[in-house]
């Protein structure tokens, strides 16, 4: 796209390959823990200290974004991280395991609000769900990559290998943070030849973010990432326990969900730009809903990489457009904070409901009704998203 500039190509590598490294801890981690005696109920509390720590690292990061530039989160993002997935290798005592959780949600969470602020500057006023769907599609691929090998690694090399292999990756994007980037600045406003519509609000140059309207697209948010977080932290055990598949397996069928949500990602952004975003918002809804009643039902192999795959198209209808209607209604200058904020409040408190919630209802009920939480959650999300969420937008 010739909106695409070499700055932007940059961010984009940087943040594809810090997401590759988390990427290949996704599958294996549940795994590990697992193996070394963690229960699923602290497992699932592992989970949610670490989305914890990406809740008040993402809205602080986006904010310190704003205002000195992007270079300092993304160090943190890479280097540090790479520094805190180092400690897992080294340690299996409970609690130095949660404030390894910890710690790590808070630095690799440096690399989202930047990121998606700096593109959401930078995008056309008209073309902010694509250009966030393109964002998708790269961190699907980075989480295709990932996925893919870490069973492999995991069954022949052990554990180990796995969190060396994803240290040796953010540092590589570290180094690139340190090349690439020489100069860290934020997006300036600039005159656009587009007009807005007629219902666009003019633009306070003083305006902040108005949480009046911000909340009840955040809420909606918050029910449709309950279902990943549950996907996230014990859909490896559903695989390997209940369909009795191998970790190589669980992680060729994480690649698989990586790979469908790359393919769908950039047309349904572009098709939420066209159709409109809060009705492609409302129709992730019901989609991710699907999905989770599916897996909570599977019995087979084949059975789990179908309902994954509507998994992914689910999320992908929802994200971009929702990320989009979110930046058509924040100044520029409030990109990275607004972007921050929604990823470090509103997602990550899905992800830690998932989780946590999760753990506990896997071990009073067993696994079906741990995923059926998720198919009521988008359920209430989608009702909350119709009735509650406003368009709005800042020319």
């Amino acid at each position: 796209m010739k909106n695409i500039s070499g700055e932007m190509v940059t961010v984009i590598a940087i943040l594809g390959l810090g997401v590759l490294a988390m990427s290949i801890l996704t599958p294996i981690l549940p795994l590990y823990l697992t193996s070394i005696g963690v229960t699923p109920v602290i497992l699932g509390l592992m989970f949610s200290v670490a989305m914890v720590g990406m809740v008040i690292g993402e809205s602080c990061w986006g904010w310190v974004s704003d205002r000195i530039g992007m270079k300092l989160p993304l160090n943190m993002g890479t280097f540090v991280c790479a520094l805190a997935v180092l400690f897992f290798a080294f340690t299996r005592n409970v609690a130095a395991i949660f404030a390894i959780f910890f710690f790590w949600g808070v630095v690799r969470s440096a690399l989202f609000g930047p990121s998606r602020g700096y593109i959401g500057a930078s995008a056309p006023p008209l073309r902010k769900a694509t250009f966030m769907a393109i964002i998708a599609a790269m961190l699907s691929a980075s989480r295709s990559l990932g996925a893919l090998p870490s069973g492999f690694m995991a069954d022949n090399w052990g554990y180990h290998s796995v969190f060396f292999t994803s240290c040796g990756i953010a540092v590589v994007a570290g180094l690139l943070v340190i090349t690439g980037l020489r100069k860290a600045r934020s997006v300036s406003p600039s005159p656009t030849d587009i007009t807005p519509c007629s219902n666009a609000e003019p633009l306070n140059p003083n305006q902040g973010l108005s949480f009046r309207s911000f909340t009840p697209q955040c809420l909606v948010t918050t029910l449709q990432f309950t279902g990943p977080g549950t996907l996230m932290t014990f859909l490896p055990l559903l695989a390997t326990q209940v369909v009795g598949i191998t970790a190589t397996e669980v992680g060729i069928l994480f690649t698989i969900m990586g790979i469908s949500t790359m393919v769908l990602g950039i047309p349904m952004g572009m098709l939420a730009d066209r159709v409109g975003k809060k009705t492609f918002m409302i129709l992730g809804l019901l989609v991710s809903g699907t999905a989770m009643a599916g897996i909570a039902c599977a019995q087979n192999y084949a059975w789990l990489i179908a309902f994954t795959v509507t998994s992914s198209l689910g999320l992908v209808m929802f994200s971009p457009a929702a990320l989009g209607l979110l930046s058509e209604s924040v100044p520029l200058e409030r990109q990275s904070t607004a972007m921050g904020i929604y990823g470090g409040v509103c997602e990550n408190t899905g992800i830690i409901a998932g989780s946590a919630l999760g753990g506990f209802v896997w071990s009073a009920w067993g696994p079906q009704p741990t995923f059926l939480m998720g198919t009521i959650a988008a359920g209430l999300g989608a009702i909350l998203c119709f009735s509650l969420v406003k368009v709005k937008t800042i020319r």
